[in-house]
C-alpha cells in the first residue's frame, strides 16, 4: 500500500506583509478541481491557512482586507521537477550531458547555492509556490537552500529536496578508470541491496525528503528488485521515491517497484502508460520546447503526453529547466514549459491542475486547491488561464503560507525581526509526512 505522504514542514514568517487574519475579496475565483470560475467569492485566511470560502464571508474586525475584484484568483503554481542550483550556460545542447557534468566538476557546493538563492526568489516572484527539487545539486545544496527558506534568511518557494541522486555505479554519465570518483558527490553510487539501503538512510539523514533513483542511463538498469528496495525503505520513512526513467523497460522497472513517479518517461509505450494507471504512478514528463530538444523529440514527447491524457494517467508539471535563457528568469522561464502541454491538445483545465492540485497531491504538500484548511498558498491575474494559459505569465499577487510577497506586480521581500536558525535539527521518519501546517 502507497504512503501517503504529507509533508510537514513549519510555518515560518518570511515575509511580513499581512495581517494573521486576512480575507481576500475574488472577483473570479478559479475552481482547477472543476474547471470553473466562481464570482464574488471571498477567502478567509488565519494563521496562515484558509478557513472559510464563500459568497458571505464576513471579515473579523482588525484583519487586513485584499481587494482583487478584478482578479483571477488560483492557487499557487507547483514545479515538481527543478534544479535550482544548476544551470547550463552557453548554449550547451540539453542532449549533451557534458555540460552538467563540467558545472559538477567545476562549481562548488556553495556557487550553485548561491544560483539557486536567485533562482527561488524567481520561482516564487512568477507565482511557484512549491517545487520538488530533484538532484544536480552539489553536495546536498537544495537541502541547503529549502533550510533557509524555512528559516526566513532567503524568499523562495516551499521545498522538496531529493539531496544527491541514487544511481547504479557511473550515474548518468561515462566515466574513465583513472578517476572513477568524479561523480560523487552528485551521485550516490549504489549497486548492492546492502549499498541502495544505505544510500536512501543517508539521503534521509542529511535531509532528503524525497528520494531520486536513476534507473536507466547504463547498461545495466536497476532491477524491480532494485527499485522495491529503495521504495520500501523510503516509504518506511514516509519519504516518497522518484524515478528517472526514459526507457519503456526501464520506466516499468519503476513502475513495479513501486515508486511515487516516473520523470521524464520519453520512452513509454501505450501498455506502459496503462500500467501507471493501473499503479497509480504519477508521470512528470518534463517537456522542453521544441527549440531545445528539436521537432522530432517535441513531437514524440507531444504523442506520449495525448496518450497520457487520454488513458487517465496521473499527470503533474515538471519543467527540468537547467539552463540560462538570455533575458527570461528561471520562474519565466519554467512556465514557457506549459507550452508543450498546449501544443498536444490538452485542455488548460487539466494543465492547471497539472500544476496545481496534481502536483500538490504528488509531493504531499497541502497546497494545489483554494479551500478550507488548505495553506494560503494564492496567486491573481488580470486574464482567465482557463480560457488562455499565457495569463499564467502575467502573475500580480503571490501569497504563500499566508505571507504576501508580490502586490500590484511588485514583488517585496522584508527580512523579518526574528530569524529561525536553518540548522535546527530536522524532523525525521513519518514526522515529515504528516499534515503539513
Amino acid at each position: 500500500m502507497r504512503t501517503t505522504l504529507l509533508l510537514a514542514v513549519a510555518f515560518l514568517a518570511a515575509a511580513p506583509l499581512s495581517a494573521q487574519t486576512v480575507v481576500i475579496r475574488a472577483g473570479h475565483l478559479v475552481d482547477v478541481e472543476n474547471g470553473r470560475v466562481v464570482d464574488d467569492q471571498s477567502i478567509l485566511i488565519e494563521d496562515g491557512r484558509i478557513t472559510a470560502v464563500g459568497s458571505r464571508v464576513v471579515a473579523p474586525d482588525g484583519s487586513e482586507v485584499i481587494d482583487l475584484s478584478d482578479s483571477y484568483v488560483m492557487p499557487g503554481l507547483i514545479d515538481a521537477h527543478t534544479h535550482l542550483a544548476l544551470m547550463e550556460m552557453d548554449g550547451a545542447d540539453i542532449n549533451d550531458h557534458g555540460s552538467y557534468y563540467y558545472a559538477s566538476l567545476i562549481e562548488t557546493t556553495a556557487m550553485r547555492v548561491a544560483q539557486g538563492t536567485m533562482m527561488t526568489r524567481s520561482m516564487l516572484e512568477s507565482g511557484f509556490v512549491w517545487v520538488r527539487d530533484t538532484g544536480n545539486n552539489g553536495n546536498y545544496g537544495d537541502v541547503t537552500l529549502r533550510r533557509a527558506i524555512q528559516g526566513g534568511w532567503i524568499p523562495g518557494p516551499n521545498m522538496v529536496a531529493a539531496g544527491r541522486m541514487i544511481a547504479p555505479f557511473g550515474g548518468q554519465f561515462q566515466m574513465q578508470p583513472e578517476k572513477p570518483d568524479l561523480g560523487e558527490p552528485e551521485y550516490f553510487y549504489a549497486d548492492s541491496r546492502d549499498e541502495i539501503i544505505h544510500a536512501v538512510r543517508e539521503n534521509v539523514h542529511y535531509g532528503a525528503t524525497f528520494v531520486k533513483l536513476i534507473i536507466d542511463n547504463q547498461p545495466y538498469f536497476y532491477s524491480m528488485e532494485d527499485v522495491k528496495t529503495a521504495v520500501d525503505e523510503a516509504h518506511a520513512m514516509g519519504v516518497g521515491v522518484m524515478a528517472h526513467a526514459t526507457t519503456d523497460q526501464g520506466i516499468r522497472n519503476a513502475i513495479r517497484g513501486g515508486v511515487d513517479s516516473i520523470e521524464h518517461g520519453f520512452g513509454a509505450t501505450e501498455a506502459t502508460l496503462q500500467m501507471m494507471v493501473d499503479y497509480g504512478t504519477y508521470l512528470v514528463g518534463t517537456d522542453f520546447p521544441a527549440a531545445r530538444i528539436g521537432e522530432r523529440a517535441f513531437e514524440r514527447n507531444r504523442l506520449r503526453n495525448q496518450m497520457a491524457h487520454r488513458l487517465g494517467v496521473k499527470m503533474a508539471f515538471g519543467s527540468d529547466a537547467v539552463y540560462y535563457e538570455e533575458g527570461k528568469t528561471r520562474g519565466e522561464q519554467t512556465l514557457g514549459f506549459l507550452d508543450s502541454y498546449v501544443a498536444a491538445g490538452l485542455p488548460n483545465a487539466h494543465i492547471l491542475r497539472m500544476a496545481t492540485m496534481n502536483a500538490a497531491d504528488l509531493l504531499g504538500a497541502n497546497s494545489g486547491r483554494v479551500a478550507v484548511g488548505r495553506n494560503a498558498d494564492i496567486i491573481a491575474m488580470p486574464a482567465n488561464p482557463l480560457e488562455n494559459i499565457h495569463a499564467l505569465r502575467d502573475v500580480a499577487f503571490v501569497m504563500k503560507d499566508g505571507h504576501v510577497y508580490k502586490r500590484d506586480g511588485l514583488f517585496r521581500w522584508d527580512v523579518p525581526t526574528k530569524l529561525n536558525n536553518p540548522r535546527r535539527k530536522q524532523p525525521r521518519g513519518n514526522m515529515l509526512l504528516q499534515n503539513r501546517d
